[in-house]
């Protein structure tokens, strides 16, 4: 399934077994504050996010502290980037329950329509390699469930982030893809003190990185 917003490249997957979140549940996310733009920033990127899939009352403490601009906190294109990675992680009480099942059928779809992409093809061919686009391209199922719950999944996100007071942002990941898209590589270039990438002529409006 793909996600508009998606982990830092080069963050790894959480890890499991990782340690207990300390019991300040703000903590995490000021350690990375403290940390940003280091070399130690991803660690502490990966301890944040450890907590936030871990323990609500960090969810919750990074939520209402990333919804609010702070003179020495985060800078607005870095609290989109992890707001991104709160909202993921957002439940509804009303179309949760819809999206989990539709997300069980779609994994169902994926794994029969992966043996029969496989028992079609060569035998070297492994279901590990088999892509989004390649499901989506064999089974109409498959498509119309992937619509389904990335569409639902949409609502639940602009929802949570409607209800924490980012609209803005919120109107963006529908309506101004690009921004969105920018703010989220432009975070994650600070954040983490990684190269800041420059794809299109709006990602540079005075003409200085592009040739």
């Amino acid at each position: 399934m793909s996600r508009r917003a998606s982990r830092p490249s080069g963050s790894p997957a959480r890890r499991s077994g990782s340690s207990a979140v300390k019991s300040d549940p703000l903590q995490p996310l000021l350690a990375l504050l403290a940390k940003r733009g280091t070399d130690q920033a991803e660690a502490a990127f990966d301890r944040w996010y450890d907590a936030l899939v871990e323990t609500p009352d960090a969810f919750v403490a990074s939520a209402d502290y990333l919804a609010v601009p702070h003179a020495e906190g985060f800078s607005a294109d870095e609290r989109w980037l992890l707001l991104s990675m709160v909202s993921e992680l957002a439940d509804h009480p009303v179309y949760g329950d819809t999206c989990a099942d539709l997300e069980a059928q779609l994994e169902l779809e994926a794994r029969e329509c992966s043996a029969d992409i496989v028992a079609a093809a060569s035998s070297d061919v492994s279901t590990g390699e088999i892509s989004d686009e390649q499901l989506r391209a064999a089974s109409p199922v498959y498509r119309t469930l992937s619509d389904a719950w990335t569409a639902l999944r949409t609502a639940i996100e602009v929802s949570f982030l409607r209800d924490i007071g980012m609209p803005d942002m919120a109107r963006a990941m529908i309506d101004d893809t690009g921004r969105f898209k920018r703010a989220l590589r432009d975070g994650e270039a600070t954040l983490l003190g990684v190269p800041r990438i420059v794809l299109t002529a709006d990602d540079d409006p005075f003409g200085i990185l592009l040739p």
